[in-house]
C-alpha cells in the first residue's frame, strides 16, 4: 500500500451553522491530500499538464462513521487502490484523536486536454496496486427521471467556484445541496456519494432539482437540459 497522510486544521469556514464539518470540507481536504501525494509520485497537475494531461474526478463516495461537532483538526490518510481500466480509485481515513471517523473515495481518470479523450493509464505504473482498498466497486448512482424531480432554482457558476482547470471545483456541488436542503441541527449526515457526468465553467447557468425518498435527498444539475451532475445523501 502507497500511503500519504497529512494533517489539516478545521476552521470555522470549514464546518456548518451547527458546527457540523461541511461535506464540502471533507472533499475539499481529499481533493488536496490526493494532489499532494500525486506529486510526490511524479503525477501530479504541473507534470501532467506539460504533457496537455490533467486529473478529472468522476465519483465521490464519503461514509461517516463518527460526527464531531467542533472538529478542530483531523488528520487524513490517503493511498491509491486497485486500478479498474480507466477508474484510478483513491481512499482516504480521516481521524480525530486517533479514530477513524471518515471513509472515503474519490473514482479518478486521467483526461488528455489536446485529444479530449480519457487515458488508459498503462504508461503510469506507479499508480498500479493490487489493493482492494476500503470499498468494493463503487457502482454508478442509478438516475432518477427528471419528471419526477422538483425545480429548485437556477445558479450561475461563478468565478470564485472554479479550480485550476477552469470547471467548477467538485467540492461545490455539496454546498450546493446545504443551500437548497438547510439542514437542521438533529439531519446528520452519514453518507453521500457524487456522479461528476461533465464539467460546468464560468457563467454556465445549473437548473437544481430535488427529489427526498425517505431519509435520503437527492440533488440534480442540468445546463441546457443536459444533465451535469447529480448526487445522493443519506441522513
Amino acid at each position: 500500500m502507497t500511503k500519504f497522510s497529512k494533517k489539516f486544521t478545521v476552521t470555522n469556514n470549514l464546518l456548518t451553522t451547527y458546527d457540523y464539518l461541511k461535506p464540502s470540507a471533507i472533499l475539499d481536504f481529499a481533493q488536496e491530500i490526493a494532489g499532494n501525494h500525486a506529486d510526490e509520485l511524479g503525477v501530479g497537475f504541473n507534470e501532467f499538464i506539460k504533457n496537455d494531461l490533467i486529473w478529472i474526478i468522476v465519483r465521490n463516495k464519503v461514509q461517516i462513521l463518527k460526527t464531531v461537532k467542533q472538529i478542530k483538526e483531523t488528520k487524513v490518510d490517503s493511498f491509491i487502490t486497485k486500478p479498474r481500466l480507466f477508474e484510478l480509485p483513491r481512499d482516504y481515513v480521516f481521524y480525530h484523536n486517533d479514530e477513524e471517523i471518515i471513509h472515503a473515495r474519490s473514482i479518478w481518470v486521467i483526461y488528455n486536454l489536446k485529444e479530449k479523450r480519457v487515458v488508459v493509464p498503462t504508461d503510469y505504473k506507479v499508480l498500479f496496486t493490487e489493493d482492494e482498498g476500503l470499498f468494493s466497486r463503487i457502482k454508478k448512482l442509478p438516475i432518477i427521471q427528471k419528471d419526477n424531480l422538483h425545480y429548485e432554482k437556477d445558479f450561475v457558476v461563478p468565478y470564485s467556484y472554479l479550480d485550476h482547470n477552469g470547471h467548477m471545483n467538485n467540492t461545490h456541488y455539496l454546498d450546493l445541496f446545504l443551500d437548497i436542503f438547510k439542514p437542521e441541527d438533529n439531519e446528520i449526515i452519514k453518507e453521500f456519494q457524487v456522479e461528476y457526468i461533465s464539467q460546468c465553467y464560468l457563467g454556465d447557468t445549473l437548473s437544481l432539482y430535488s427529489y427526498v425518498n425517505e431519509n435520503k435527498k437527492y440533488l440534480y444539475g442540468y445546463c441546457k437540459d443536459e444533465l451535469k451532475f447529480y448526487l445522493e445523501v443519506i441522513f
